[in-house]
């Protein structure tokens, strides 16, 4: 079944990482071909490079897409369906400061794009570009829907939801991390699996689950016996292509709690003090960091790569588990998916503070997106969300009133800012908004 061709907008076009994974997607998508394609990008010569690539791959593969790289916002924006967003303000080099100030603090984040004082940076110079991004999306094109990629995934998604009335979401792949982790140990496959989840991005919950329609974790307690998660553990990859060789703190975390969550150590870390504050326990858990150098080398292979899909030496990606093409499907032919979703807290997670950004499955269709119910959390990881919620929502109001106090009240309760004084916590934002001024107006 195909459809009325969609105009689909990709900011940060020229994404090496994202652009062509998810236009491999889009390809492989018959009922949106003949779509245009908009490519906005600040870096037009990158934007060109993966037009180049996909459209070599809809020549090699008999697939009729129109792919355009605009001379403007307003070109690009006006009359758009679907609007992608995978952008980076102030690139690697601000990057640079959300890690390398906060190490001076001793936290050394293993990522540093959430939570944290590299979240809280990151939150705070990307939300003035948001809020006028979305805002000129909603003049042009007042049906458009949202599809966000950009971290820190909550405030952002919160960002746009303050500024504008458009329908929108945010989209992460991490709880596929976890059910292919927990798919291994049943020897099972994902259609197996039946999960009921909720918390914060890159912080979720399995609260219940079901493999072939029985109960998860009384199954789970059985195979485990006297033994941990890391039973499991082998070298490998996950769908979405990182590393899944170390869970020492999923498998730590189940045991005291009682709960999977997120199988991606170098994410939940950051949302506790007691795993990024000291190198010995660094070690201890085989965390390790994504440097800046590391980013760097990163996007150079994903170029290469690109520029291998357009000379044709490198065939098209299979169909990932990024499910923003399935969300414009879903939408454009009013044939409702379930997904995780990230969505403002209007009740689907009792126990959390309303207006907050949570994650849960949902509904999407042609009116949108409709978080999934799932009642209350456990007390303990409850308590786990919530302070996040709030710092998000402290960090949210900062970045859009330029309260340069609260921003630093925000701070100061975030879990990986509890060893330190007050004074400390001050400096160190202090040397962040510093580090970051050009891109923070609303605090100048």
């Amino acid at each position: 079944m195909k459809v009325a061709s969609r105009k689909i907008v990709m900011v940060g076009g020229g994404s090496y990482n994202w652009s062509p994974r998810l236009l491999c997607d889009l390809v492989q998508t018959p009922e949106l071909e003949g779509s245009e394609v908009v490519l906005l990008d600040i870096n037009q010569a990158a934007a060109g490079e993966v037009k180049s690539a996909i459209e070599r791959m809809c020549e090699d593969n008999g697939k009729r897409f129109r792919f355009t790289i605009p001379r403007s916002e307003e070109e690009a924006f006006e009359d758009a369906d679907f609007v992608l967003i995978t952008i980076s303000t102030g690139g690697l080099e601000t990057m640079r400061h959300d890690l390398e100030i906060p190490d001076r603090y001793r936290i050394f984040q293993t990522v540093g794009d959430s939570v944290g004082p590299g979240g809280w940076s990151r939150l705070l110079r990307n939300v003035p570009v948001f809020v006028e991004m979305v805002q000129k999306i909603e003049r042009l094109s007042p049906r458009a829907v949202v599809l966000n990629y950009t971290n820190p995934m909550a405030g952002l998604t919160g960002a746009v939801e303050e500024a504008c009335s458009l329908r929108h979401v945010g989209l992460c792949h991490g709880l596929f991390g976890t059910l292919h982790y927990v798919a291994r140990m049943f020897d099972a496959e994902m259609d197996d699996l039946v999960v009921r989840s909720g918390g914060v991005n890159h912080f979720f919950w399995v609260v219940d689950f079901k493999v072939r329609g029985k109960d998860g974790y009384p199954l789970l307690r059985e195979i485990l016996g006297d033994s941990t998660l890391l039973k499991f553990d082998k070298s490998s990859s996950d769908p979405a292509g990182f590393s899944d060789n170390s869970h020492a703190v999923f498998a730590e975390l189940f045991e005291h709690f009682g709960y999977l969550t997120y199988s991606a150590d170098r994410h939940t870390s950051e949302y506790f003090n007691r795993y990024l504050t000291d190198r010995s326990t660094m070690e201890k858990y085989l965390l390790t960091r994504t440097t800046i150098d590391d980013r760097a080398n990163g996007i150079a292979k994903a170029r290469q790569f690109t520029l291998d899909l357009a000379s044709g030496t490198q065939s098209m990606l299979p169909k990932s588990m990024e499910t923003a093409v399935d969300i414009m499907k879903a939408i454009s032919i009013d044939q409702p998916i379930y997904d995780v979703i990230n969505t403002p807290n209007i009740g689907q997670i009792a126990n959390l503070p309303l207006g907050a950004v949570v994650e849960t499955m949902g509904r999407v269709d042609a009116n949108g997106f409709t978080p999934s119910a799932i009642g209350h959390l456990p007390p303990a990881l409850a308590a786990l969300c919530e302070v996040h919620c709030r710092v998000q929502l402290m960090t949210l109001e900062a970045a859009l009133t330029g309260n340069r106090k609260l921003a630093m009240e925000a701070l100061a309760l975030d879990p990986l800012c509890a060893h330190l004084s007050l004074p400390d916590i001050r400096q160190m934002a202090n040397d962040l908004l510093a580090a970051n001024q050009d891109f923070l107006p609303q605090f100048c």
